[in-house]
């Protein structure tokens, strides 16, 4: 069994490794240079806060790259840009984790669909009001 004396040393001793881990940490994250032209430099205090155990890659990278995606209705190839990424995350606050799923034009469609939804439930609920009310 160790002493505290003991224990508190190797605690300290932890501590200052885990210090010096992320000195050499950020020390490697001020060298980091975007590797393409269209590389735009991730912004990370303007990101949602999360409670995730860890960052998406292009979190951990420093910047964001175009990413290449299937339209989930059309099947269309589609590219999602370093730009729109960037004010997804940063300006809208999308959730780290969600990418591009669906391309421009069944983004509006499914706008579109949803809305139409929207208007019939509310419809129905309105008429269900007005039926209580005049029975």
């Amino acid at each position: 069994m160790k002493s505290n004396k003991q224990r508190r040393a190797e605690i300290m001793a932890a501590r200052r490794q885990r210090k010096r881990l992320r000195t050499v940490a950020t020390q490697l994250e001020q060298r980091r240079v975007p590797l393409a032209a269209n590389a735009l430099p991730v912004d990370a205090a303007a990101l949602m806060p999360t409670n995730s155990y860890g960052a998406p890659v292009w979190q951990t990278r420093g910047f964001y790259l175009d990413l290449a995606f299937t339209c989930k209705d059309c099947g269309a190839e589609c590219l999602w840009t370093a730009q729109r990424q960037k004010w997804w995350y940063e300006v809208a606050k999308g959730h780290p984790d969600s990418t591009a799923v669906r391309c421009k034009p069944c983004r509006a469609k499914e706008r579109a669909r949803k809305e139409t939804a929207r208007r019939v439930a509310m419809a129905g609920l309105q008429k269900k009001m007005e039926a209580k009310e005049h029975p």
